[in-house]
Order: C-alpha cells, then structure tokens, then sequence
C-alpha cells in the first residue's frame, strides 16, 4: 500500500520535506534520475541552473475508432474504381471460386450483407461528369469531345484537326495531308472487309433522279421506324441539292447517300427489288455495299469527326447484319461507339449547350449505336462495351421531323401517342427497364440481369408488370390496327413482356442451382412460349408486317421454340400440347431450313430434338392405349431429310437458299427432301461434336445449357 508523500520524506531524513514531488526539468530533458532536492546534484556537479518546472500532461489518447471490416473496405474501394468507369462485375470464374465469402467470419459476413446495395448518391452518381476538364470543339461540321485534363486547357489552335484526311503535331511542325484514298485503304480496309477497292467514280454508280425518288419512299416506309437517326426533310433536301453537282457532293453526304440507298435495297424482298429497281436484289446488293465501303473510306471514316460520316456508318452496319456474322457485327459496332464518344455524343446536347435541333440529332445516333452494340454483343454471347452505359445522353423525343428544325430555337413539345419513331422508343425504354433490374456492382445492362439470384421472383413479376403498364399507358392504348407501324410495334412490345417473362422464369437458373423447375415457373415458360411464337408466326404471315420483318432476327425464335419443345416433352400429351404442336408446325413452314438435308447444326438439333419429342408422344399414346396422332407434314419432311435420332449426326455443308428450301412442303403435302449445294462455313462446329442430349436433361445440366449457347452464338443478328 502506497504511504503519503510527507511520510516518505519524513522516514528519508531531516532534509526529505524539502524534495520537490517531480524532476527537474534538466533532468527530464537528459533523462537522468534526479534526486529531486532544490537545486539538484546532477545540475550542481554540471554547474547548470536547476528549474522545477511542473510537467505538462499529455491529452488522453482517443479511442480508437473500431476497425474497418474487410468486406467493408473492398465495398469502399470498388465504389471508388467504379467512380473512375472501371468494370467490377464479377466473371464466372470468379462466382465459382469465392471461397473467401464462404469461409467469413460472422461478423465480416453481416456487414458484407449491410453493405450490398446502390451508393447513397443513386445510380445516377455513375453518370457524373467533371465539366472543369470537358470541351466541345465544333469546325466546319464536325465536332470533338475531350474529356481529359490536356485538351480542354489548349486554344482551338492546338486541339487536332477536325477535318478528315489531316493529321498534324501539337507545334504545327509536320503537318502533312494524307492520300485520303491510300491512307484509308491501310487502315480501314481491315475494319471494312475483303471488298474490290479499285478507286472508281461513284458518280456513276448514282441512281437516276427517279428512282432515287422509288428509294426514299422505300426508305421512309421499311427502314425508317427502325433507324431513326436521320431527319429525312433535312437529309433528302441537302442531297437532292447535291446531286446537281455530283463531283462536287461531300463525302460525308455521299457516304450516308449510298448507306440510305443500301438500307432500302436490303428491306426489299427479291420479287420486289425487281420490279421496282429495275434490277435482281444480289447485283444491287452487291455492287451497293462496294459502293459504300468505297465512300466510307473516301470519307475517311476512322478520322472523321462528322455527323453525317457516322449516320452513314451506323446505317451501313445495321444493314448488314445478315450479311456478317454475330462477331463481325460485335467488333464492327465497338468501333461506331468509339467514333461517337469521340464526337461527345454520349454527353448530352443541353449540357454542351447544342440546339435543339442538333441535340435531337445527335440523341437518335447515340440510342441507335447504343442499341445496336446491346444488341449484337447479345447475340454473340459477350458483354457489351462498358462505354455505352457511361453516358447522360437522355432519350429522344417522341415527335416526327416535322416537328423540328435546324433553326428551331426550343425543344418541341413531346407527342401523345404512336409517332414513327415508336420502335426506337420502346428499345429505350426496355434498355431502361434493363438497367432497373442490373445488380448494383455492375453497369453491364444485358437480359441475363433478369436470370440473377439477388432478385426474388416476386420482385421480377412486379417490375414486369409495371413496365407492361407503363408500354399500355404510353403506346397501346393509342394503337390503331390499321395502321401498320401501330399494328407492328404492338405485337414487339407485347413480345418484349413474353421475353422479360422468360428470362425471368428462365430454367438455366434453375440448372445452376441443381433443382428441378418449379411448376409454376413451367407454366409460365410455355404460357409465353407459345405466345412468342405465335407473335412470330402473326409477323411472317402479315403482308402488312413483312416489310418490317428484314431487322427482326430469329436467335430469339429458336431459343423460343428450344423451351417449347422442352415443356412438351414433360407434358406429353393434352390440349395445350396440340396447340403447340400446331405453332411449331407452322414455325417451320416460315423457317424451311429445318428441311433441308445439309443445314447448320443449330437446325439440325432443333429438327432431331422435335422428331424425339414426337416419339415420346407416339410412346406415350401407345402405353395408354389411346390412338395414334395422325403424322404431320414438317415431321414427315424433317424424317425424311434426316437420319434416325439414334445414328451418328449428320455433318452440316452450310446454310441452305431458304428460297429453294420452300419446296419442302409442296402444295399437295407430300414432303421433299432438299439438298444445300452452299459451301461450308468454317466458323460452325461439325454437327457431330454436338451429341444433342435429351431435352429432359437440361433441367439439372448447366453444361447443356453451355452447348445451346453455342449453337445460338453462329446466328446472324
């Protein structure tokens, strides 16, 4: 037990009261003991003045605040790298190796769960731009965006030249002018494709004044509602002013001529390219799409900053999308959403303070290449470009041309109803209600976002149910059936609720997870299966809607008709069966390549897994006693084109003329086999790596799943 100060000095000596109770300040400062008496030894021996000076007392630490978890810390820092536009989704390879969220501890496993969910700043945080570092340069009709910190800082006098077919260092040293023509060739031969570039006059490859006049009409009513990325009033009166002079027509007009003209031909069915053209659909294609190859490298595209230059662009890819494969298509359109971002057109017109008329301009591009890109990296079974998410770009107005012009001083107000831009619409508004459903650490927007576990069921039906509300409120309710755009766009909106309905319900999910689909999932699956292949056959059998039917792809169709025939396989028999029996039927009929004897593998799974499903049917029939379904046509057709389902699979020697393969059901019923003399593609797999299980087994084999995805992957979009 301590004793108290005076006592110790007492028992010290007779000189003990006159100790000081703490050191001299010389001793604390050397560190020494100090034997605490007035002055002290140490200061007397060393002659040094001795002060007793109190000691100051250190502020009580703080409490250390409680550390930050691990998961914590990874949450803050992904935050952060999303700031600066970095993709964190996770890949599948990481999904199946995240042992360290399997093995946290409960704590870290609570607050990793706290954490998940959308920054307090909302989605929208991702979007933000530093305008201290941005700038719009604008010459001559082109236009460049800068978005760093070096650019927007120079004069106009330092930023790169605008104009095609120039390049130059920043001290205007060694400015030189390219041969437009040999510069392009070098580079853009690559992106373009293997294609005669032999410099001609495209001047003589011009179609006459009347029937460029057939054209624009074709254009307005085919091609149009589906590329709404030119305002025609202003487009047709520029070219038809240019045309008086043809050698002297920009090229960048002239370019977006040839892609206009080529969009036409390529809606046209051949019968009609014929009668109204003058000519057969294959020469007109063929020479056209030289044509515009030529003028997209005249017009120097890869360095264009131009509008028009990239309008011709977009419009050449999407017309050819049955003409290159998925992959081409991917990596084509990869390029027109860097040339955008080049000219800014991810930002949005008002906050570049552009008018209204070049802002609406420059919207329609934008959601154009947006779509496209979305679309084919969907197709080809990879991510699309984490670029085209990174914008503020809003929607385009819901007006017609006419609303607007260039010297419109305000933006028109916004149209109640169906307008003939219905269709760019409504892929906004789906690509929208995408980006509702897409997990929090990711910006890739894509339909597998419906198919993620971080969503209950009853969540995904709710959102689907709003967005069919919201399409009904906006556009149904004002459609007119005698309207052909009215009656098209109708039957894609109501087929986009059957899409987001599958996905949603989708039975790959249920694979991964090793259990079998529920029933009430099932029913769903074939309620609008069977309602999206009815909408498919409705498209085809239309006159009014085939002329719409040359951007609609038939990927969709057979993924489809793949959980149709899966569903009909578990159900057997009944009245809902035959139904479906009769849509496939029917299916076929509009898509003859099923008949032919040498097809891709994609239709020869489809026609082996249908006769397989119509002997469990026989069978099935059979063991209960009841009678035989008479034969239908398209299986008596696919029998005999194919061997049995038992034998090895037959080798595919490429796609078959679908105009040939018509004849496979002839008018008196009898069924033809016909054989395609096309030469094989060599990006298909032979069929016979493809052992095309039994449909049963998709329910519990992710790898099935995998294989279906490949077959998916070879179709044109």
């Amino acid at each position: 037990m301590s004793q108290p100060v005076a006592v110790r000095a007492e028992r010290a000596g007779p000189h003990a009261t006159d100790l000081k109770r703490f050191s001299c300040l010389t001793c604390r400062q050397r560190k020494v003991k100090c034997d605490r008496h007035n002055p002290c030894s140490n200061c007397t021996k060393a002659a040094q003045q001795c002060n007793f000076v109190p000691p100051v007392r250190g502020k009580p630490k703080r409490r250390s605040t409680p550390k930050e978890g691990l998961h914590a810390k990874l949450r803050r820092y992904e935050e952060m790298l999303k700031s600066y536009g970095a993709d964190i989704e996770l890949s599948d390879y990481d999904h199946n190796n995240m042992s360290d969220v399997e093995s946290v501890s409960e704590p870290d496993g609570q607050m990793l769960v706290q954490d998940v969910g959308p920054p307090k700043e909302g989605r929208d945080s991702l979007f933000a731009f530093d305008e201290s570092k941005t700038n719009l340069i604008t010459r001559n009709g082109s236009t460049r965006y800068f978005d760093n910190g070096l650019w927007p800082n120079l004069g106009d006098e330092f930023n790169p030249l605008l104009e095609d077919g120039r390049s130059g260092r920043l001290d205007g040293v060694n400015v030189r002018t390219y041969d437009v023509f040999n510069d392009s060739l070098e580079e853009s031969s690559l992106v373009l494709g293997s294609i005669s570039f032999q410099k001609v006059d495209l001047a003589s490859v011009y179609f006459p004044s009347h029937i460029l006049q057939t054209i624009f009409d074709i254009y307005l009513d085919r091609v149009d509602p589906h590329m709404k990325i030119l305002h025609l009033p202003t487009f047709w009166s520029a070219l038809t002013s240019a045309l008086k002079t043809p050698h002297d027509m920009p090229k960048s007009l002239e370019a977006a001529m040839f892609s206009f003209c080529f969009a036409a031909i390529i809606s046209l069915e051949d019968d009609e390219c014929s009668s109204l053209l003058g000519e057969s659909k294959l020469v007109l294609t063929g020479r056209y799409k030289a044509a515009i190859c030529q003028a997209l490298l005249n017009a120097n595209f890869l360095k264009s900053s131009s509008l028009t230059t990239l309008q011709a662009y977009a419009m050449f890819l999407t017309s050819n999308g049955g003409y290159y494969q998925n992959n081409s298509i991917y990596i084509l359109s990869g390029i027109a959403v860097r040339l955008a971002r080049r000219m800014g057109l991810h930002r949005d017109g008002t906050m570049l303070e552009l008018s209204p008329f070049e802002t609406e301009l420059r919207r329609r591009l934008w959601w154009h290449i947006v779509h496209l890109d979305w679309r084919t990296s969907d197709f080809s079974g990879t991510k699309p470009s984490t670029d085209i998410f990174l914008s503020d770009t809003k929607k385009p107005l819901n007006i017609e041309d006419e609303d607007i012009r260039p010297d419109t001083m305000h933006p028109p107000p916004e149209r109640t109803g169906i307008t003939s831009g219905v269709l760019c619409l409504l892929r906004c508004d789906l690509m929208d209600f995408l980006h509702k459903v897409t997990p929090p650490l990711s910006k890739v927007v894509r339909w597998d976002n419906l198919t993620s576990p971080n969503i209950k069921i009853t969540e995904k039906d709710d959102m689907i149910n709003q967005m069919e509300d919201m399409l009904e409120r906006k556009y149904l309710r004002y459609y007119d059936p005698s309207i052909s755009l009215h009656y098209f766009s109708s039957i894609i909106a109501r087929s986009s609720i059957c899409k987001m309905k599958l996905f949603a319900h989708n039975p790959r999910q249920f694979a991964n997870c090793g259990t079998k689909v529920p029933q009430n999932s099932r029913d769903i699956i074939f309620a609008n299966g069977t309602k999206l292949l009815e909408y498919a056959i409705l498209i085809h059998s239309s006159q009014i809607l085939r002329k719409y039917t040359w951007q609609l792809s038939s990927g969709y169709l057979w993924d489809t008709l793949h959980y149709v025939l899966i569903e009909v396989r578990h159900r057997k028999m009944g009245p809902e069966v035959d139904r479906a029996w009769k849509l496939v039927g029917a299916v076929f009929v509009n898509y003859p390549q099923i008949f032919v004897e040498a097809t891709d593998t994609l239709y020869a799974a489809i026609g082996s897994w249908t006769l397989r499903v119509w002997d469990d049917l026989v069978a099935a029939k059979k063991e209960d006693g009841l009678p035989e379904s008479p034969v239908p046509e398209f299986i008596t057709a696919i029998r005999r084109c194919r061997k049995s389902p038992a034998e090895t699979p037959f080798k595919p020697n490429g796609l078959t003329d679908p105009g040939r393969a018509t004849e496979a059901l002839n008018g008196h019923g009898e069924a033809k086999c016909l054989k395609s003399n096309v030469n094989p593609i060599p990006f298909l797999e032979p069929t016979d790596m493809y052992d095309f299980p039994d449909l049963v087994s998709y329910d519990l084999e992710p790898d099935e799943w995998a294989q279906w995805e490949r077959l998916l992957s070879g179709q044109a979009f």
